[in-house]
C-alpha cells in the first residue's frame, strides 16, 4: 500500500478513493449504520477500533511505531481552507489517528476509524501520501 502508485486524477477505485500525491484505501465499510440507533452504532465503531488497533500493530511491524494524533484541530482548520487533501477529508470523519512519520520515499501514512457523521457508514481507512501531516 505504502509503495504503490498515487491516481493520476482525483477519484475513486475499487479501493479506496484519491488523486495525484494521495490515496486512501477503505478496508472496511459497515453496512446499514446511517442514522443508526446510537447505541447500535457505539458499539460497532468499538468493533471498527479494535480491528484498526490490529491493523496497526501488524504495519508497526513492518513501519515503525506510529504517534498518536488527535484531529481536532485539523477538523478546525479544515473549515477555513487552510488543509489540503488527503488530510481534510481524513481529519473531518476521524477523530483520531496513528500516523506514521515519512518514509524513506517521502510518504506519510495514518490509520484511523471513520465514525463521526452518524449519517454515513463507519469505515476502517489507511491514508497514504506524499502530503506533510498539517
Amino acid at each position: 500500500m505504502r509503495s504503490r502508485d498515487f491516481p493520476d486524477r482525483d477519484g475513486r477505485s475499487e479501493l479506496g478513493f484519491g488523486g495525484p500525491g494521495h490515496f486512501t484505501a477503505e478496508l472496511r465499510v459497515s453496512h446499514g449504520l446511517r442514522d443508526a440507533d446510537p447505541a447500535l452504532r457505539a458499539e460497532r465503531a468499538e468493533e471498527f477500533r479494535a480491528e484498526c488497533e490490529r491493523l496497526v500493530d501488524g504495519l508497526a511491524a513492518r513501519w515503525g511505531e506510529p504517534f498518536e494524533h488527535g484531529l481536532q484541530g485539523i477538523r478546525l482548520r479544515t473549515g477555513k481552507g487552510e488543509i489540503p487533501e488527503p488530510w481534510a477529508g481524513f481529519g473531518t470523519a476521524v477523530a483520531h489517528a496513528c500516523v506514521w512519520e515519512p518514509s524513506a520515499d517521502g510518504r506519510w501514512a495514518a490509520a484511523g476509524v471513520a465514525d463521526l457523521d452518524p449519517s454515513d457508514e463507519i469505515r476502517l481507512l489507511l491514508v497514504v501520501t506524499e502530503v506533510p501531516l498539517p
